[in-house]
């Protein structure tokens, strides 16, 4: 009985639930929106890369998403 539960697990495709897709999302965005932060700091620009890689973020956690639940 363990082996076919087993078997049909590993056929499924990965769920995503809301909190896992929320979390890639806002996590993406603190990280990268971090780093563009500093990197106005250590370059002396007002707000250049925040912006930048809050996007960058984003279009990253989108991608990941994109690639784990609807592609597979």
């Amino acid at each position: 009985m363990s082996e076919r539960a087993d078997a049909k697990g590993a056929e499924e495709a990965p769920r995503a639930n809301a909190m896992t897709v929320l979390s890639y999302l806002l996590g993406g965005l603190a990280f990268w929106g971090f780093v563009g932060w500093l990197v106005d700091l250590a370059l002396g620009f007002e707000t250049l890369f925040l912006p930048i890689g809050l996007l960058l973020g984003l279009v990253a956690s989108l991608y990941l998403i994109i690639t784990q639940y609807v592609r597979s």
